[in-house]
């Protein structure tokens, strides 16, 4: 039977058969019964448009001409307005994908002559049917592998049920790799060295107090952190932001595996009985929908820390039995937690609400947790870089100002790296803040790398690091960790945000445009990626799809600094110069009592013309320190005053080069 996702509730209902399904970016169609749906929800789509998709799909990168669409939606008998039916049709598709005739992304228009399906299509003809189970033999010779080769063989996560143990996870390398075993099992040197993607998925609570969920995410980062930086070689292990896409998910495994580019899920779920904690766990194949194995852990509550510890410990010991890596080289991060239970409880807690970071009260509780840790535990490296993180995201909010939000998270996280100088989350803290406010770029370099390096699978370093790289104009780097980034976090709209921002930095506007609507498929109520598309549109020169943007952001944010501030440029620049100056005023007013930044004002003057006072609020911000000088190098809004010797006086006081 087919493995299912929630350990201790199965569930029931019936799927589309592999060879009935149609996936491109995050839609998926079911040949069979005509149901679309998003990212797994459902999407109501009328008979003529589903036709229309149907045709296009039949034949993906090729035209299909209007006369075709005519054939497959009426029939020669029916009177029907051709053109306005067909062109409704379209239209109606369009909306139900969130595609664009003047951008598409899916459905390209070939004017007078048809259409054309644009977007990579996985269809019936390129699902592969998954691998028949392989003969298992009683061999353990994994345990002895030699040491990796230079490109090491993919993994998948290992836990054996009983004496079985090892035997399971040798054929599971082997099987996963293309070999079937009907023969004692081939050593590690024999593996192919393709690499293998695994997830995480959100531990589920199932204690019926919602205060508990702190304890059900710790899980699920602790096994994170552990599997990534195992063998970052052979096993990639999807990002928190991806894997919590698929909280309380009713997705079958295959359909997981496909959105999230995995061959492996982790699923688990924690229960609590008076003072006793159970957590239940399972391996599951994403090809075949097989339960490779699942176990039970029960504790006393009082004893988190040990039963985190242990379910952690034990599933990463068995990862090293596959991939012939010793115990000792494994980077444990739950050994370097603190061995004060309350400590580590109050850690977590400060992580959930930074996961959160909903309001300016997640910050303070986070805050707050992560200072009783460090009063608990003095030497709890971790908790002083939550604190850092803590930190410089109320400077960046606007919750706190920059001079001292930052030089507060400085003095955390140096002190977290003085704790533990292999710390990754550490390092790429000290390299934000480095950027951010010191303007040290060598070496908040050198500390990106750094994290990097220490953890592969670190979603977070790749995607500041590529931020940084791409405010320095080293774009084609900037790409290369941006990719790395979406690859270990395929679902995340801040990550197809940050490749969005790379390509708008780039000048490839339209490549920008892609990545910012692919984030809005991901989540619809991202007012970021309307922000984005509205600055993107007016470097275009196409302001009035700018305004319509930023009003879109306006309606899902409200009316924040960050909001503000683009909606004023882009009117200002739509000639619209009344009510960029109303909305000035109202930025004025607002940004008063948490955000005072000049280089808003600053942005703003550019878009309306009046250079000198522009230049007045950007000395400003190099006085207020304000961390979006790190952007004056590749800004299209500076574009018109490269040529000033103020703006290179400017870029050298920053530190960035001409």
């Amino acid at each position: 039977m087919p493995a299912r996702l929630k350990v201790d509730e199965p569930r029931s209902g019936m799927s589309a058969p592999l060879d009935s399904l149609v996936r491109f970016g995050v839609f998926e169609l079911d040949l069979r019964t005509g149901e679309l749906r998003k990212a797994g929800v459902r999407i109501n789509l009328p008979e003529q448009p589903l036709q229309v998709l149907k045709t296009l799909l039949d034949r993906p990168g090729e035209l299909v001409s209007r006369e075709e669409l005519r054939e497959r939606l009426w029939s020669v008998e029916t009177f029907v307005d051709f053109e306005h039916g067909l062109n409704a049709a379209v239209r109606r598709l369009r909306d139900a994908l969130g595609d664009a005739a003047d951008v598409p992304r899916f459905v390209e228009t070939l004017p007078r002559r048809g259409y054309r399906f644009i977007a990579p299509v996985a269809g019936p003809a390129v699902v592969n049917p998954p691998a028949p189970a392989p003969e298992i033999e009683d061999r353990r010779e994994t345990s002895q592998a030699p040491d990796p080769p230079a490109r090491p063989a993919q993994t998948r996560i290992q836990r054996p049920v009983h004496v079985a143990a090892s035997i399971l996870v040798s054929a599971l390398v082997l099987w996963g790799s293309g070999y079937v075993l009907s023969r004692p099992a081939a050593s590690p040197s024999t593996v192919s060295t393709t690499r293998f993607m695994l997830a995480v998925l959100p531990f589920e609570n199932l204690t019926g107090d919602p205060d508990q969920e702190y304890i059900s995410d710790g899980m699920t980062e602790e096994l994170i952190a552990q599997l990534g930086a195992l063998d970052p070689s052979r096993l990639g292990v999807i990002a928190r932001q991806s894997a919590m896409q698929f909280k309380k998910t009713t997705k079958r495994a295959d359909q997981i595996g496909s959105d999230l580019g995995v061959s492996h899920l982790v699923a688990g779920s924690l229960r609590r009985t008076g003072s006793r904690i159970r957590i239940a766990v399972q391996l599951i194949d994403t090809r075949s929908e097989r339960q490779l194995w699942a176990e039970q852990y029960e504790r006393d509550g009082t004893d988190l820390l040990a039963l985190q510890r242990e379910v952690a410990e034990a599933i990463t010991r068995r990862m090293t039995a596959s991939l012939g890596v010793a115990v000792s080289n494994v980077y444990a991060d739950a050994r370097r937690h603190s061995t004060s239970a309350e400590a580590y409880e109050h850690y977590l807690r400060g992580r959930h609400h930074v996961w959160r970071r909903d309001t300016a009260e997640d910050f303070e509780k986070a805050r707050e947790h992560f200072r009783r840790a460090i009063d608990l535990d003095g030497s709890y490296a971790h908790a002083y870089s939550g604190l850092a993180d803590t930190y410089t995201m109320l400077g960046t909010a606007g919750f706190l100002p920059m001079r001292e939000a930052y030089p507060l998270a400085r003095a955390a996280v140096l002190k977290a790296i003085a704790l533990d100088g292999m710390l990754a989350e550490a390092h790429a803290s000290l390299g934000f803040i480095l950027a951010d406010y010191d303007w040290d770029w060598d070496t908040a370099d050198r500390h990106f790398r750094s994290a990097v390096e220490l953890n592969p699978n670190y979603e977070t370093a790749l995607r500041t690091y590529s931020s940084y790289l791409a405010w320095w104009g080293r774009h084609k780097e900037a790409f290369e960790f941006a990719a790395r980034a979406r690859d270990l976090d395929p679902v995340s709209p801040n990550v197809r945000q940050n490749l969005g921002l790379a390509h708008y930095f780039a000048r490839r506007y339209d490549d920008a445009i892609t990545q910012f609507r692919e984030a809005l498929d991901l989540d619809p109520n991202f007012g970021q990626a309307h922000v984005m598309l509205g600055r993107t549109y007016v470097a275009k020169g196409l302001p009035d799809r700018a305004v319509e943007e930023l009003e879109r952001a306006q309606g899902l944010m409200g009316a924040r600094p960050d909001v503000i501030t683009p909606m004023a440029y882009v009117l200002a620049r739509a000639g619209r110069r009344r009510e960029a100056l109303a909305t000035l005023d109202e930025l004025r007013r607002i940004a008063k009592p948490r955000d005072p930044s000049p280089f808003r004002f600053a942005y703003v003057h550019l878009g309306l013309g009046d250079t000198d006072v522009a230049f007045e609020w950007l000395e400003k911000s190099v006085e207020a320190r304000d961390w979006q000088l790190g952007m004056l190098k590749v800004e299209p809004a500076f574009d018109g005053v490269r040529s000033d010797p103020r703006f290179a006086a400017l870029l050298e006081r920053v530190g960035l080069p001409r």
